[in-house]
């Protein structure tokens, strides 16, 4: 049971969104979905909800064509999709009814676990028009998770929320996901955010998938080495020394960093070489290890400081 995307591309008019997109969103896992404005982040989501045609590809839920056999495919999945407009009028309790199209016992029953867990359940009777931004993400999460969903799909949860607010959104899906095993993708500017909550990510440049795959292996999949060392002075000499010289192991300048230094390893040189030029030069090595990178320099690096 997954979510799968085969080959999406995506034209409106001439205008190329999604160039052959092929990815699986992880049962169980959260999974970020970033890039820069335009990157066609909407659309990827759009289309993995059905709301529009792929011009080629297909995207695969539970096995049923998310276009062609659409009600099967979105039975068990739920999505905020440019966050709702509740009507300020009628409850919370209300909204949601209508808007989920839920009755019976076994939807109040959900209501129940779900507003429980989402802290909201004393919001309910409340017209949804006075409540704070904070209680209105909540209440569309809520949406989200209503129609019995294995899957839910957020488009920036935590938009307009202070950072207390975004700190809370952030635990309650994660906890959520923890709790019931339920597979989420979640789409944010915030890559802070995504970094903390995310297993898994797809990044979208230009409309194509410029990255995908674990978060964790993604970020220290590099070549630059951070290296400790109590003789610091001396190691950044050499290091310096062997750059001069072009030394086969080294291709960057040492740089500071944290408590020690980074530089770049060549390509297809394994660390290995790197750490016994630094042990025969006599130097001392407490950390030596590849450069855990943050979510923004990752970013900045795959889309070449656009949008910087």
């Amino acid at each position: 049971m997954s979510i799968q995307c085969s080959h999406l591309t995506k034209f409106y008019g001439q205008k190329r969104a999604l160039s052959d997109v092929s990815a699986q969103i992880a049962e169980g896992k959260i999974t970020g979905l970033v890039g820069p404005n335009g990157a066609g982040k909407s659309t990827l989501i759009k289309l993995l909800t059905g709301l529009v045609f792929p011009t080629t590809g297909y995207v695969s839920i539970d096995g049923f064509d998310a276009h062609n056999d659409h009600q099967k495919a979105m039975q068990h999945l739920g999505a905020i999709v440019e966050w709702p407009s509740f009507y300020p009028d009628l409850s919370a309790r209300h909204n949601l009814a209508i808007l989920s199209g839920g009755h019976g016992k076994k939807y109040e029953e959900k209501l129940d676990t779900v507003t429980e867990f989402l802290r909201i359940r004393n919001i309910l009777d409340r017209k949804a028009g006075v409540l704070s931004t904070g209680m209105k993400q909540r209440l569309g999460i809520a949406l989200a998770l209503l129609p019995d969903s294995r899957y839910i799909i957020l488009d920036e949860p935590a938009n307009g929320l202070d950072p207390a607010g975004i700190v809370e959104i952030r635990q309650l899906i994660r906890d959520y996901n923890k709790e019931f095993g339920i597979t989420v993708l979640v789409s944010s500017h915030l890559l802070g955010e995504i970094e903390v909550i995310c297993d898994d990510i797809l990044m979208l440049v230009d409309g194509e998938l410029r990255a995908a795959g674990c978060l964790k292996e993604l970020l220290t999949n590099n070549n630059q080495l951070f290296v400790v060392t109590p003789q610091l002075e001396k190691a950044l000499l050499f290091c310096k020394k062997a750059r001069s010289e072009k030394l086969n192991w080294i291709s960057s300048e040492p740089e500071l960093y944290e408590d020690g230094f980074v530089f770049q390893l060549s390509a297809g040189v394994p660390p290995e070489e790197a750490s016994a030029a630094l042990f025969k030069a006599g130097i001392e090595l407490s950390h030596f290890s590849r450069k855990q990178l943050k979510l923004e320099e990752f970013f900045l690096q795959k889309t070449e400081g656009k949008n910087k």
